[in-house]
């Protein structure tokens, strides 16, 4: 692991600080009461200390406060190996705004306070071997990830699987609300719902079947399963679902060129 200085405590920034556990790892934050609960050790509200003697650094901050955070570094940061999570800030903006060549950009989702979470990632050609193996293990450390090949693409891994756990939390609330009509109690839906969505992650997570045979699998010719999708897929929701992705992509699209 090489020296590794984390701006930004968030979610994303402490997920990654505490997935990391490392001495060689840094958490810097202004907000003294939020890096104190996120740690005790290895960190600081001066960025220009905790950069100092780092080799990669990572950018965790809301990308709104990116321009601020460069002014109050200057060009500190051009000898670095910069790695940000900031969603809509491509490849280009960050090397013309840090001054380095050196740069991966990626986009965690939630699943990372979990250790479960799903980065795809892009780089720069100047991001040398040793580099990326190191992104590697920064991303391993909080879950699995993807290379992608073409910065284009993460628009659409954005709209996908960094926004991705609101439609499986969007898909529970469903399930609640609909139990509750149908004459549960509040608790059982809430229950249900839960259940629900972490059998079918485990069942899909060991890999034995792909989504569609397990969906297969439970749909019985003229049965209730069958019956209630039937329903879905007369109401279009395939279809709704592929145009508000669709959507999704396109507005990470326009964050990117609304962030330079």
């Amino acid at each position: 692991m090489i020296p590794t200085a984390i701006i930004g405590a968030g979610n994303m920034g402490s997920a990654l600080y505490k997935g990391l556990a490392n001495d060689k790892v840094f958490l810097c934050d202004r907000d003294t009461e939020k890096i104190s609960i996120a740690t005790e050790n290895n960190r600081s509200t001066n960025i220009l200390e905790a950069t100092e003697n780092a080799e990669c650094i990572i950018i965790a901050v809301k990308p709104q406060s990116f321009d601020e955070l460069m002014t109050s570094v200057k060009d500190s940061w051009s000898d670095k190996f910069i790695i940000s999570i900031m969603a809509g800030v491509s490849l280009s903006s960050l090397a013309k705004k840090t001054g380095s060549p050196n740069i991966v950009r990626a986009m965690p989702n939630l699943g990372v306070l979990k250790g479960q979470g799903m980065t795809g990632w892009c780089a720069t050609p100047d991001v040398p071997a040793e580099h990326r193996k190191h992104a590697e293990e920064i991303f391993a450390a909080v879950g699995e990830s993807i290379f992608l090949d073409d910065e284009d693409k993460i628009d659409a891994f954005t709209a996908i699987a960094g926004s991705g756990p609101a439609y499986v939390f969007a898909l529970a609330e469903q399930l609640q609300n609909a139990a509750e009509q149908l004459g549960l109690s509040s608790d059982e839906s809430a229950l249900i719902a839960r259940k629900i969505i972490a059998a079918g992650s485990a069942l899909l997570d060991e890999g034995s079947k792909s989504a569609k045979e397990w969906r297969e699998a439970v749909t019985s010719k003229g049965g209730v399963t069958q019956a209630v999708l039937e329903v879905l897929k007369n109401k279009g929701v395939d279809a709704a679902f592929q145009e508000a992705l669709e959507s999704g992509t396109l507005r990470s699209r326009s964050l990117s060129s609304e962030n330079g």
